[in-house]
């Protein structure tokens, strides 16, 4: 590895010397511009020295000690998109949450509008007819953005224009979309109308077609509603009983969807505001319509309000192979952008893996400006239209130690601190494990404020090939490190206090 450096920078040194050369043959220095080295490989390329400590965390293969796997994680757009949309630095941004180098997210969630429907005639209205293709600082669009009631027209063109993009730069990214409320018309008051359930289940159907017609995409699932127990809130919402909810989705949207072709699509069912809650209100849900386990569905809750001791598992889902997602949290009571509000989300994220057994964990706002709240991972400019500037928030890091490291398809694994004698753990290390076939993630939170530590890694029965680190801290934000083996063959790594570190490699001759 360290010849393979050296090569480079000869290479860019001959390449400069013979490019931009004087007159007299003399190198100019002003055209000098030697790149530092890039590490090209993940690959073991030295030793390192021998570890004095003797505690131990152990990664722990095979059936015994595997649990779910891992769907993904992502973000909303949903009534935010047009914030985003109207952003000089828009696919800047789309790079920072679903890009490489960014939070590599996966999952995309969208909105079936309330205001397809036009409040006047109660017509629905698509419109994917519409020019959405503009830049952010096109006078149309501006125009449309300035006569705009409540941002509704803008939001639509907003998803259009999000979805195609996106759909075209990333591959992987699943799209979903929640219904906050149907058109009103199929209402009565607060509540979902019972007696048109079919008119819903056609519109569903319709919103579908018109976006898979217009765009070359697939919808991964579609949700009736989102958080079923909101009804007249300031953001459009509309009360299910549960047994509504299953006679609904089991009834009339599942059908409607398989006569339509969209049998693969998934119906997300809850959506709960609580998680807890939401366990309860699923339940009721499954003894209502216990067919329903059958009809394709991701079991789904919302994290508002939820303490990290009131993650539970969905137990009737899990057993029965049931995805299970957390489609929407953050901190809607107040702004926080500190290393204290990054930890306690790292803290979150861990719980909901290893606690809830969660196969997806998507946060609320991807991007926005937050004045008062800690909804958003990019906080935007206030009320400039259009965007020019944000930035990352402290969160932002922390969500990364799990999105940008665990890929999708991993299996959730065991994994276990050992300490030897005087080489302890601080009592607030929390762990998660995850492999994929030869690839393996360990993430450790360690939210003591006083200690930091270091620690053997082992994995049980089998061997590392190579071992990275990424640390954060308040001072270093997924700092890069290879951890090579010492003479002995040992590896470790150092956690920081109050710090997340994230360990990737690849395992030898491994299975699970």
């Amino acid at each position: 590895m360290y010849k393979r450096k050296l090569y480079t920078i000869l290479i860019a040194i001959f390449g400069i010397l013979g490019t931009y050369s004087c007159d007299d043959a003399s190198l100019s220095h002003n055209d000098v511009n030697i790149p530092d080295p890039v590490e090209d490989t993940d690959e073991d390329d030295g030793i390192s020295v021998e570890p004095t400590t003797k505690a131990t965390i152990k990664l722990l293969l095979g059936e015994e000690h595997t649990h779910q796997k891992i769907d993904g994680f992502g973000c909303n757009f949903a009534g935010w998109a047009n914030v985003t949309y109207l952003h000089l630095q828009r696919e800047t941004i789309l790079e920072d949450l679903f890009g490489d180098n960014g939070l590599r997210f996966n999952i995309c969630r969208g909105a079936v509008y309330e205001h397809f429907e036009d409040p006047n005639t109660k017509e629905i209205k698509f419109g994917m007819d519409r020019e959405y293709n503009m830049p952010p600082n096109h006078p149309a669009l501006l125009n449309v953005w300035r006569n705009d009631n409540q941002g509704s027209q803008t939001n639509q063109l907003a998803q259009m224009w999000l979805t195609d993009y996106m759909s075209k730069k990333y591959k992987s990214v699943k799209y979903i979309f929640s219904t906050w409320t149907p058109p009103t018309q199929w209402k009565s008051g607060s509540s979902v109308n019972s007696t048109k359930f079919q008119e819903i289940a056609d519109y569903l159907v319709d919103f579908m077609k018109a976006y898979t017609g217009k765009i070359n995409f697939d919808v991964y699932a579609i949700s009736p509603t989102n958080e079923p127990i909101t009804g007249g809130t300031g953001w459009g919402g509309c009360k299910w009983s549960y047994t509504n909810l299953a006679n609904f989705c089991h009834n009339y949207l599942r059908p409607a969807m398989d006569k339509n072709g969209f049998n693969n699509v998934k119906i997300l069912l809850g959506e709960h505001p609580w998680w807890n809650s939401g366990r309860t209100y699923l339940n009721n849900v499954l003894d209502s319509q216990p067919d329903i386990i059958n009809d394709n569905i991701i079991a789904a809750g919302h994290g508002y309000w939820t303490s990290d001791a009131s993650i539970v598992p969905y137990e009737r889902f899990e057993e029965k192979g049931i995805q299970v997602w957390q489609t929407e949290v953050s901190d809607d009571s107040r702004r926080d952008e500190s290393w204290n509000d990054a930890m306690k989300w790292a803290k979150t994220i861990n719980t909901y893996f290893t606690v809830a057994n969660t196969n997806a964990f998507l946060w609320w706002a991807g991007g926005r400006h937050c004045s008062s709240t800690g909804e958003n991972l990019l906080q935007y400019e206030p009320d400039v239209f259009p965007g020019t500037g944000y930035y990352k928030v402290n969160r932002y890091y922390t969500i990364g130690h799990f999105s940008r490291y665990i890929p999708e398809g991993s299996y959730r694994v065991d994994v276990e601190a050992i300490p030897f004698e005087e080489d302890t753990f601080p009592e607030e290390l929390q762990m998660s494990a995850y492999v994929k076939d030869d690839a393996y993630t360990i993430v450790l939170v360690n939210s003591s404020t006083t200690k930091s530590f270091s620690t053997l890694l082992n994995v049980d029965g089998r061997e590392f090939q190579n071992m990275v680190s990424y640390t954060s801290d308040e001072n270093r934000k997924w700092h890069r490190k290879k951890l090579n083996p010492s003479l002995n063959g040992l590896r470790y790594v150092t956690v920081p206090k109050y710090g997340v570190v994230t360990i990737t490699g690849k395992l030898k001759n491994t299975t699970i």
